[in-house]
């Protein structure tokens, strides 16, 4: 530890160890004469004095000096710091820099500077200090461990640009702590270069550093910035005549903008430039940009909106992938019993429309093979129970989707219906008394229901005369309840796939929801969840990863960079992490021919944030070790201090104005006592006055 001054102006005060010194170098002894009767008849005699200014008693002065430089110290107020920090620690330094090179990092004039200070901290290593260097974005990469080459460490520099990640401070900094793990003895340090972005230290209040690591932050962002980002995009198909087109949306998001900024987004469709829209985005806030509908390709289309570039160009692009508009097949399983007119409301409702297309595919009994199956994308089965057979339950494991329309043949059977029906039914509810049940607790952000989220009361209107008393599994999921708390829409996951029950009726005689307008997007919607299709983004996020069909076999994947990636399967299948933000495309042994699959991947939005924090504030909340282990011995703080620890550090004060007062003690008892208290001295007498003097005992 160390010892610096709050207060250093009060040094100045030193000035007043001249004061002891000037009362020493003034001093004179002041004689009172006294007359003496019996001395006068003596003769007079003349005596020459000589002044001699010099100190005579050194041990006094020293002690009123020390008093007076310890006051001056005191009202100072001393405060213990760390040797590390100011440099005094004469053990060997273990330096590892962090060098942000998120999304962010690109912003005009940023990477210079980072780059220009880590050459600076690396430059200030003595030949006995050791260095290591990671570059972290949303994970973190070591590029060098500790060594004293400091040359390579600053080769490594001048070969690293930003990318388009995020970034995550955390992952960083438990690097860091692992690789000074080799040098348990050195004085360790964490230098962390970034713009500090506030979203980028999500997480870090789960890192423990140990004590005795110093971490500091150097904050290279700009001091104001100036921003717009193309946020967010919406794409869907529309049906207009005999065509389908792509009606595409882009919200931009502008931040610090001077002034409204007239800018021409484009939007190219499979790299190729497919409309362009001039508009003027506001200074701060959100701007929605909406392109004229352009023609839709069969098959998965790539979309990407730019904006021109301003001063962080990585963000002026969004791209999404559209899925292909595979016509969708239902199967829908009827026993000989149900007649067409049951199931008429639900067949045309599911025929109107496109973008995809459902066709309905009526059959007598479950598709049985494996084949059969594939070519299904959901099994309905209207008011029988689904059998269970392992090619089903396989294939809904994989991803496939059951949906059980109950009705009063069920509802008659009681008990348990199939291992993949999350429910038991147990007789009919009659209604009809009270007008019909109606549908209550609707779990609207589930999305199943996302059609009626901007209109919640459209299945306030939808009545059921009769439908079956419902008694739900644990592990399934209700998500709506008639008005008498009974179950109405049930959701159980096995695996990848979807198993659905229905106590809601779908036909006319039970219920008036097929002549409600809700009717056409709520079964539209139960095919798409049932099958998967609405699970699928346009877009992913940097950081995760992208698990392949299982049907994929010999996969190979070309990042957006150009590289190919030939994952490894595993028990969970064959999975690509998602590093780089582009499009991700998928083929089937060779990287040639028709991909099998798209994806698109963006920076999370919250990269576009430039706020940045204090350098303050960069491990507030980082616990510590409770016990100094093998990385240091001294003792660090690595949050900013609280009042009580800095209160701690200040308590020297308290000690010299102690040391103060038994120093003047001290110097009052001695100046008082032997040969300084009390003298003898005889003086001559004065003829003419007629009298003798003598010195009585005085104190110095």
């Amino acid at each position: 530890m160390g010892l610096g001054f709050l207060v250093p102006a009060f040094l100045a005060g030193l000035v007043a160890l001249a004061v002891p010194l000037l009362l020493h170098l003034r001093h004179r002894d002041r004689d009172q004469p006294q007359r003496f009767p019996s001395l006068m008849f003596l003769e007079q005699l003349p005596i020459r004095t000589e002044r001699r200014q010099r100190i005579t008693d050194w041990p006094l002065l020293l002690l009123r000096a020390l008093a007076l430089a310890l006051l001056a110290f005191a009202f100072a107020r001393p405060v213990l710091t760390n040797r590390t920090v100011l440099g005094g620690d004469t053990r060997s330094r273990a330096v590892v820099v962090l060098l942000d090179r998120s999304l962010s990092m690109g912003y005009e004039g940023v990477w210079p500077r980072a780059l220009d200070s880590a050459r600076a901290v690396i430059g200030r290593l003595g030949p006995s200090d050791r260095v290591a260097l990671v570059a972290y974005d949303d994970g973190a990469e070591v590029l060098q461990r500790l060594g004293d080459d400091t040359g390579a460490a600053l080769g490594l520099l001048s070969r690293l640009t930003p990318r388009s990640r995020g970034t995550r401070l955390a992952p960083a900094l438990r690097t860091a702590r692992q690789l000074l793990l080799d040098a348990p003895f050195a004085a360790a340090e964490i230098v962390v270069i970034s713009d500090l972005q506030r979203a980028g230290a999500a997480g870090i209040a789960g890192v423990e550093l140990p004590t005795g690591v110093t971490v500091r932050g150097v904050a290279v962002g700009a001091a104001s910035w100036v921003n717009s980002t193309v946020r967010s995009m919406e794409a869907r198909r529309i049906q207009e005549g005999d065509r389908t087109q792509l009606a595409v949306k882009a919200r931009v998001l502008n931040h610090g903008v001077p002034a409204p900024r007239a800018v021409t987004a484009t939007l190219t469709v499979n790299g190729r430039e497919a409309a362009t829209e001039s508009v003027t985005l506001a200074r701060d806030g959100e701007s929605v940009i909406t392109f004229r509908p352009v023609a839709a390709p069969d098959g998965a289309v790539a979309l990407r909106v730019h904006l021109p570039a301003d001063a962080l160009a990585a963000d002026d692009t969004l791209v999404a992938v559209v899925p292909r508009d595979d016509a969708l097949r239902v199967a829908l399983v009827a026993d000989g019993s149900v007649s067409a007119g049951e199931t008429l409301f639900l067949e045309r409702a599911l025929g109107i429309g496109r973008a995809p297309e459902v066709r309905v595919e009526r059959a007598v009994g479950a598709p049985a093979s494996a084949d059969a199956l594939a070519r299904a994308g959901v099994v309905l089965f209207w008011d029988t129970a689904p059998p269970d057979n392992a090619a089903l339950a396989a294939w809904v494991r994989k991803g496939g989707g059951v949906v059980v329309v109950a009705g009063r043949r069920l509802a008659g059977r009681r008990g348990d219906l199939s291992s993949l029906v999350p429910a038991r039914l147990g007789g009919l509810a009659d209604r009809l008394s009270d007008r019909g049940g109606t549908l209550r607790d609707v779990r609207r952000e589930h999305p199943l229901f996302s059609p009626f989220r901007e209109a919640p009361d459209a299945l306030a209107a939808v009545r059921a005369w009769r439908y079956p008393r419902v008694d739900a599994r644990p592990a399934a999921d209700v998500l709506a309840r008639f008005d008498d708390g009974q179950p109405a829409v049930l959701e159980q996951r096995v695996g990848e796939g979807r198993a659905l029950l229905l106590a809601l009726p779908l036909d006319n005689q039970f219920g008036d929801f097929p002549l409600q307008p809700a009717f056409l997007p709520f079964v539209r919607q139960l095919v798409l969840h049932a099958s998967g299709r609405d699970a699928a983004p346009l877009w992913r996020t940097t950081g995760e990863r992208w698990s392949l069909p299982n049907t994929l076999a010999d996969p190979v994947v070309t990042a957006p960079d150009g590289a190919l990636i030939r994952p490894e399967a595993d028990s969970l299948g064959a999975a690509v992490p998602l590093t780089d933000a582009g499009i991700y495309t998928a083929f089937r042994e060779r990287a040639s021919g028709e991909p099998h699959s798209l994806l698109a991947v963006n920076v999370a939005p919250a990269e576009s944030e430039l706020t940045p924090m204090d350098t303050t504030e960069l491990l507030l909340g980082v616990p510590t070790a409770a016990a100094t282990d093998s990385v240091g011995a001294a003792r660090t703080t690595n949050a900013p201090l609280t009042v009580r620890e800095l209160e701690r550090r200040q308590t020297p004060w308290r000690v010299l104005l102690l040391l103060v007062v038994v120093l003047l003690t001290v110097e009052t008892w001695l100046a008082t006592r032997g040969r300084r208290g009390t003298s003898r001295r005889v003086v001559v007498m004065s003829a003419n006055a007629g009298a003798a003097t003598t010195d009585a005992a005085r104190p110095r």
